[in-house]
């Protein structure tokens, strides 16, 4: 039975490409021997997707410490970076919850929720210049690099996540045209088509930011932004990952004013009912914020000590 038949070779492309062109014909063998013929089961696929990602992550340094202090600077801030993405999702996820709160709720009841939610946009907004500013600092050596042909391999990684924005483009004109046609009770859970739709509008987008950030990363990694440059990212990165840690905290307070207040928002239940607080999108939302701040804080731990260090040399 051949690895194309059953696709194996294609679950070589979790793995990376240097990795691939020295193992990928033994991994393919043994995927065979454990097969024994049969076919690949979706748990078979889910556990080499799982470890081609972790080694990924090595090789791209994410789980470790190598390199001198200026790459450890850097993956420090892109570290904060790609918490950032993560952290962005979250947070769209939790305004398209907190929808019209402000308007369903009595005015008594209005206070702290609004007072955490106008902080959580306050700090959306810093962290967000934040990241441009970081951006525009790189930028001339980016420029630079792209002149000395660095264009030739970022070229396939802008081009996938170019075809991805304007299909989320695409998708968003027209959910937003069928969502003009619905009530707010089927743009709410109601019409099981258009959140079905819904879902996967919100996974192209998570696609798009996804791949524009590896695009971010694969070019950060190879220009030479020098030290100034370096201590500019890494006082950014823990700006960041400050706006993230003000956020989460915006969020943990709104939900408890909520809890307390006017659960029956929460679960879109009849105003005056008492349902449990424990929104599961809700729920899952606090966790990657949590988890995103929490990878934001290592990474500027990171670059602060690196930065001690290249400073030290």
């Amino acid at each position: 039975m051949s690895a194309d038949r059953h696709g194996l070779s294609g679950l070589l492309r979790w793995y990376p490409s240097a990795w691939r062109a020295r193992y990928g014909d033994e991994l393919v063998a043994l995927m065979e021997d454990s097969l024994d013929g049969g076919r690949p089961t979706p748990r078979f696929r889910w556990s080499v997707a799982v470890a081609g990602l972790r080694q990924r992550a090595r090789s791209a340094d994410a789980l470790g410490c190598r390199g001198g202090p200026a790459d450890q600077v850097r993956d420090g801030a892109l570290m904060v970076l790609c918490a950032w993405a993560a952290f962005v999702l979250a947070g769209a996820s939790f305004a398209k919850q907190a929808e019209h709160f402000g308007s369903s709720l009595p005015p008594s009841q209005v206070g702290l929720p609004a007072a955490a939610f106008t902080a959580l946009q306050v700090a959306a907004v810093v962290g967000a210049a934040l990241v441009a500013l970081g951006a525009l600092a790189v930028l001339p050596a980016l420029v630079r690099y792209l002149r000395a042909g660095g264009w030739h391999d970022l070229r396939r990684p802008v081009l996938a996540a170019s075809v991805a924005s304007v299909v989320v483009v695409a998708a968003t004109v027209g959910l937003a045209g069928w969502a003009h046609s619905l009530t707010f009770a089927q743009r709410n859970g109601a019409d099981g088509n258009y959140s079905a739709a819904f879902v996967a509008w919100a996974a192209g987008v998570a696609v798009a930011l996804a791949l524009w950030t590896a695009v971010a990363v694969r070019a950060v990694r190879r220009i030479d932004t020098g030290r100034a440059v370096l201590g500019i990212e890494a006082l950014l990165a823990a700006g960041v990952a400050l706006a993230m840690a003000v956020m989460t905290a915006a969020t943990a307070a709104w939900w408890v004013a909520l809890s307390s207040d006017a659960p029956w928002f929460l679960r879109g239940a009849r105003p005056g009912t008492s349902p449990s607080p424990l929104e599961p999108r809700l729920a899952l939302t606090m966790v990657v914020m949590v988890a995103a701040t929490a990878i934001a804080a290592r990474g500027v731990v990171r670059a602060g000590r690196s930065w001690s260090a290249l400073h030290s040399t």
